[in-house]
C-alpha cells in the first residue's frame, strides 16, 4: 500500500458512513435502486437534461463484452484487504448489447454515496446520456489524495487511486463499457481525487471534472494530455480558491493553468461562458485535441453549482448547473 498526503476536507452532510458486511467485490450490499431527479442543459441553472452521448459501437453484440450482469444497487468491494462500498446507477437505455460510458463521481470528505448522488443530481444526466454511473465510498469518509481530510494511519497507508482502477476493472467484469470513455469527477475531497486520477492513469479516464478541489499528489505527470472542465468558488471557505490552505497549495487558477501548461495549451484562455456570477475561461489548441476550463464563481462558496440542495458553506450559485455541463464535456472526448 501506498502513502499519500493528506487532504482539504470539506463538505459536511446528514448521515454517517454505514457500516459494510464483509464480501466479495460486487457483492449485493441492497436491493434498493439508486435513484434521483436531476436536470442537464448548457445553459446557466437548467435547461434540457437530454445532453445525449453517443454511446459508439454498432449495434448488437460488441467483440470482447461478455454477457452483462450489471444492475443499480449497493455494492460491497474488498480491495486490498480493505473495503469499501459504492452505488451503481444503471441507465434505463443500457441494454448490454454495445458499449456504454462508464462515469465515476467521487463524494466529499465526510460523505458518502448516497450523500453524492443526491448533491450532484447526476442520474438523470447519466439516464440521458446512456451512461453507467458508479458512486464509491470510502471506509472513512476520505480519500487518500493530497489533503487534510485523511488524517488516520490506515487512511494515509490505504491505496484509494489503486481501489479506483480496480473498481474499474470490476464494472468493466460486469458492464459493457466503452474503454475509451471512462471518465471522472467528484466534489471536494472527491474532486481531489479526480485531479489524482487524471495525474496517474490517464490511459485509463478520458477526461476528468473536479468540482470544488485542488491537485493535492506531488509530480503530476500525466502520460497524455487530459481534458479537463473545472469548477469553484472565489470565496470558497474549505479549499481556498487563492494560494495557501492546509496543507499549502496553488491557487486554483494556477493549478487550472499548470494543466493547460502540461497539455501544451496554445490558445486562451478565452471567455466561454459567462452568466450572473459564472464565469468559465478556457485554454484550446491543445495537444491530442484536448481542452482546459475554469468556472468560478464570483463570491462562491464549497458548492456543487446548480444543486438542488442548500449549500453548507458559502453561497451556493444557479448561474450555471456544473452536472449539465460536465455531461456536454464528456461527450467530447474519447481515450485515442
Amino acid at each position: 500500500m501506498r502513502s499519500r498526503f493528506s487532504a482539504i476536507g470539506n463538505f459536511i452532510v446528514a448521515g454517517m458512513l454505514a457500516g459494510c458486511s464483509t464480501s466479495k467485490p460486487g457483492t449485493p450490499a441492497s436491493a434498493a435502486d439508486a435513484s434521483s431527479d436531476g436536470t442537464g442543459g448548457m445553459g446557466g441553472g437548467g435547461g434540457d437534461a437530454a445532453v445525449r452521448a453517443d454511446v459508439g459501437g454498432a449495434d448488437g453484440a460488441v467483440s470482447g463484452c461478455a454477457a452483462s450482469t450489471i444492475a443499480s444497487g449497493t455494492f460491497n468491494f474488498t480491495f486490498d484487504n480493505v473495503q469499501y462500498s459504492y452505488v451503481v446507477h444503471v441507465s434505463p437505455s443500457y441494454s448490454g448489447s454495445k458499449p456504454a460510458p462508464l462515469v465515476l463521481n467521487w463524494h466529499a470528505c465526510t460523505g458518502t454515496a448516497s450523500d453524492e448522488e443526491r448533491y450532484t443530481n447526476m442520474d438523470s444526466v447519466a439516464d440521458a446520456n446512456g451512461w453507467v454511473l458508479v458512486y464509491p465510498t470510502s471506509p472513512d469518509g476520505s480519500w487518500n489524495v493530497g489533503s487534510s481530510c485523511t488524517s488516520t494511519s490506515a487512511g494515509l497507508s490505504r491505496d484509494d487511486v489503486g481501489f479506483a482502477v480496480a473498481l474499474v476493472n470490476q464494472i468493466q467484469s460486469e458492464a459493457c463499457i466503452d474503454p475509451k470513455r471512462i471518465y471522472t469527477t467528484g466534489f471536494s475531497n472527491g474532486a481531489f481525487m479526480s485531479y489524482a486520477l487524471g495525474c496517474e492513469h490517464a490511459e485509463l479516464f478520458a477526461a476528468i471534472a473536479p468540482v470544488g478541489g485542488k491537485v493535492g499528489i506531488p509530480n503530476c505527470q500525466p502520460s497524455r494530455s487530459v481534458p479537463v472542465m473545472a469548477f469553484h468558488g472565489t470565496a470558497d471557505p474549505r479549499v481556498d480558491y487563492d494560494a495557501g490552505g492546509v496543507p499549502s497549495l496553488p491557487s486554483v487558477p494556477d493549478t487550472v493553468k499548470a494543466w493547460a501548461t502540461r497539455n501544451n495549451c496554445m490558445v486562451g484562455p478565452d471567455q466561454t461562458y459567462q452568466m450572473g456570477t459564472v464565469t468559465c475561461q478556457t485554454w484550446s489548441s491543445c495537444n491530442a485535441g484536448a481542452t482546459v476550463t475554469l468556472c468560478s464563481a464570483e463570491g462562491g462558496g464549497h458548492c456543487w453549482p446548480g444543486s438542488p440542495l442548500m449549500c453548507l458553506f458559502g453561497a451556493g450559485t444557479n448561474d450555471i448547473d456544473a452536472t449539465g455541463q460536465i455531461a456536454a464535456f464528456f461527450t467530447k472526448f474519447s481515450l485515442p
